[in-house]
C-alpha cells in the first residue's frame, strides 16, 4: 500500500499509513519505516510520539532504534531503565560497544556481567565469545583507571572455572592471564 501510494505522489497518505502501521505494531523496522517517510520536517514532529509508542510496547525495539539514530544516551538510559532480559545480552554488547568510549566504567560492568551470561554454558564457541568479551573488558577497564579490579576479577573467574581447561586454554592463548 505504502509502494502504491509513493507512485501516486501521495507523501502525506505515506505517513499516515506508516504512522498508523507503527502505531498497531510498534517495532524498530515500523519505526525506521516511519521515520524514512517523513520528510526531516514531518520526522521531527513525529519522532517524539513514535518514541513514547515504541517505548511504551518494544522496549528492545526502543534501544534498536535509538542506537539507529544514534542517541547512545537515550538508548542507555532506556535499557538501564527496563528489565535486562527484555533487552537482550546483543543489544546490552552494542550499547557497552557505544558506550566504551566516554563511560568507560560503565561499559566495563556490563562486560562482565555479558561473560558471566556467557558462561552459563559450557561450549567452546561460548568460551571464544568470553575471551573476546574479557578483552574489551579489559580495555575498558584501562580506560577507567580500573585495571586492579579487572585483574582480581579475572583471577576469580579463573579460579571458578579451573575444571574447564577448554576455557582456560582459550584464555591463555587469548593473553587473558590475572
Amino acid at each position: 500500500a505504502a509502494g502504491v501510494l509513493a507512485e501516486r505522489g501521495d507523501d502525506a497518505g505515506v505517513l499516515d499509513l506508516r504512522r498508523e502501521q507503527h502505531r498497531r505494531m510498534p517495532r524498530s523496522t515500523t519505526y525506521a519505516k516511519l521515520k524514512a517517510a517523513g520528510s526531516s520536517g514531518a520526522w521531527a514532529s513525529e519522532q517524539s510520539s513514535a518514541r513514547e509508542v515504541l517505548g511504551a510496547r518494544d522496549v528492545g525495539g526502543l534501544v534498536d532504534a535509538l542506537l539507529a539514530d544514534g542517541d547512545i544516551d537515550a538508548a542507555w538510559d532506556a535499557a538501564t531503565e527496563a528489565n535486562t532480559e527484555s533487552i537482550g545480552d546483543h543489544r546490552w554488547a552494542r550499547l557497552a560497544e557505544e558506550r566504551e568510549a566516554t563511560q568507560p566504567a560503565a561499559a566495563l560492568s556490563v562486560y562482565l556481567r555479558l561473560i558471566n551470561s556467557t558462561l552459563e554454558k559450557a561450549d567452546r564457541r561460548n568460551y571464544r565469545a568470553a575471551a573476546r568479551q574479557l578483552k574489551r573488558a579489559q580495555k575498558a577497564a584501562a580506560a577507567a583507571g580500573l585495571s586492579e579490579e579487572f585483574d582480581e576479577h579475572l583471577a576469580a573467574l579463573r579460579e571458578q572455572h579451573r575444571r574447564r581447561p577448554t576455557l582456560i586454554a582459550i584464555l591463555d592463548k587469548a593473553g587473558l592471564r590475572a
